[in-house]
C-alpha cells in the first residue's frame, strides 16, 4: 500500500445546509413536465478492472411502462451512491443488496424522490419519499419498498448520517460490534460516506475512535471537522501508527477495507475483541489475511460479517441517538454534491477511487438547466 491515494475533487465548502433541497408538494404543472420522458443510466461494458465513466451511457426513453397495483412513479431527486455496488458490475454475482447488474441494466442507489402517479394506498401524488431507486429521471417503483417523509425534512441527512451509510455504521458498531463505552475502537476509511457516520456514532457512544484514510485533507477533516483524536495515514505501515494510539489494543475493529488493514487489526486485537466485516475497499485482496485460526482461538476474538439489509429494525435507535439535543457537539452528514444524471457515471468512479469526502450524492434538478460540478457540504443536525 505504498503508493500515495488520490486527493479528494477539489471543492468548496458550502454553510451548512445550503445546497439541501427540502421536500415539498409539487404543483401539478410540474409533475406533468416530469413525466414527459425518462433518461437513465445503464452498464454499457463490462468493466476490465476498475470501472471507468465510458463503461455505463445514458440513454432516453418515453414515459416508462403502465403502473401495477401497489407502485408509484417517482421523480428523483437525489441519489446516494454506494461502493459495494461494483461488486454486482458485471460479475453475475449477487449481493444481499441487489441483483448482478448485467450489460443494458440500470443499477440502482438509494434516493430521495417525488411521487408523481400513485396505485399504492398509502402514497399520494406530491409525497416525498425515500428508498432504493434506479438511476433514472423517473422510474416506476414497489411502494411497499419507499418510505414517507414529512415536508421541510432534510434530504441531505436522509441519504447521510440518516440513511443507509448512518444505518450501516450503527447497525456495524452497535447492534454487531456490541460496542461499549470507553472501549478503543478503529474504523477504517474513516472518511467515506460510512466512515464519516462511524466516527461520529462510536464518539458519542463514549468510545476511544482511531480512524484512518488517506491523504493529508481527508486527515485533516477528520481532526478538524469530526473531532477525531488518532487518526492513521492508510498510506503508510499501519501496525507502528496502531501501537501508538492503541497501546493496550483495540477491542473492535470496523473493517471497510480488508486486505492489509484487517491483518493489522488481527496483530492489535485485545483478548476478547472483535471485528465487523462491512466491506472490502481495499485494492490488493488477493493475498490471504489469515492462512490459520490460532491467532483467533488463542485471543478469543470474534470476527463476524453482516449486511445493513438485515438490521432495518434498529433505524429507530440510529435517529434517537443522532438527533439528541443534550449534546454539545452535533452529528452531521457528509456529502460530496454532483449536479445532474449524466454526472453518474464520473461521480461513481471517482467515489471508487477514492476522490471524494463523505458521500457521493447527486443531485438531479428538474426545474433548472443542469450543470456538472462538485461540492463539499456538511449538513448539521
Amino acid at each position: 500500500m505504498g503508493s500515495s491515494s488520490p486527493s479528494p475533487t477539489p471543492s468548496r465548502r458550502l454553510p451548512s445546509c445550503g445546497r439541501t433541497w427540502r421536500p415539498a408538494r409539487a404543483p401539478p404543472q410540474r409533475i406533468e413536465r416530469a413525466m414527459a420522458a425518462v433518461t437513465r443510466v445503464i452498464l454499457d461494458k463490462i468493466p476490465v478492472s476498475e470501472p471507468v465513466p465510458s463503461d455505463f451511457r445514458l440513454v432516453g426513453e418515453a414515459t416508462g411502462s403502465e403502473l401495477e397495483q401497489g407502485q408509484v412513479t417517482v421523480m428523483t431527486r437525489m441519489l446516494g451512491l454506494n461502493a459495494g455496488l461494483r461488486a454486482r458490475l458485471g460479475t453475475g454475482s449477487s449481493t444481499t443488496l441487489g441483483p448482478a447488474i448485467d450489460i443494458g441494466d440500470t443499477p440502482q442507489s438509494d434516493g430521495i424522490g417525488l411521487v408523481v402517479q400513485s396505485r399504492h394506498p398509502g402514497l399520494d401524488e406530491g409525497d416525498s419519499v425515500v428508498g432504493l431507486l434506479p438511476w433514472a429521471t423517473s422510474s416506476n417503483v414497489d411502494g411497499a419498498r419507499l418510505r414517507r417523509l414529512e415536508p421541510g425534512a432534510d434530504a441531505l441527512r436522509q441519504l447521510t448520517i440518516l440513511g443507509h451509510v448512518g444505518l450501516t455504521a450503527y447497525a456495524g458498531l452497535v447492534t454487531v460490534g456490541r460496542l461499549q463505552r470507553g472501549e478503543t475502537v478503529w474504523i477504517s476509511a474513516a472518511a467515506g460516506g460510512v466512515g464519516c457516520c462511524a466516527v461520529q456514532i462510536a464518539d458519542r457512544l463514549g468510545a476511544e475512535v482511531i480512524a484512518s484514510a488517506a491523504g493529508a485533507e481527508r486527515l485533516n477533516f477528520l481532526q478538524r471537522e469530526l473531532k477525531v483524536r488518532h487518526v492513521l495515514e492508510r498510506t503508510r505501515e499501519l501496525g507502528p501508527q496502531l501501537r501508538e494510539a492503541a497501546p493496550e489494543g483495540l477491542d473492535l475493529y470496523f473493517d471497510s477495507v480488508g486486505g492489509e488493514h484487517l491483518a493489522s487489526a488481527l496483530d492489535a486485537m485485545r483478548d476478547r475483541g472483535r471485528i465487523v466485516l462491512v466491506g472490502r475497499a481495499g485494492r490488493d485482496l488477493r493475498r490471504p489475511v489469515l492462512d490459520d485460526t490460532s491467532l483467533l482461538i488463542r485471543k478469543r476474538i470474534q470476527m463476524i460479517g453482516f449486511s445493513v439489509t438485515d438490521h432495518e429494525d434498529v433505524r429507530p435507535e440510529l435517529e434517537a441517538l443522532v438527533l439528541r439535543t443534550d449534546v454539545d457537539q452535533p452529528m452531521v452528514g457528509v456529502a460530496s454534491l454532483r449536479n445532474g444524471i449524466e454526472s453518474i457515471p464520473e461521480a461513481f468512479c471517482d467515489l471508487l477511487a477514492g476522490k471524494v469526502l463523505g458521500r457521493v450524492v447527486v443531485e438531479l434538478p428538474v426545474a433548472r438547466a443542469r450543470e456538472t460540478q462538485s461540492s463539499q457540504v456538511t449538513s448539521s443536525l
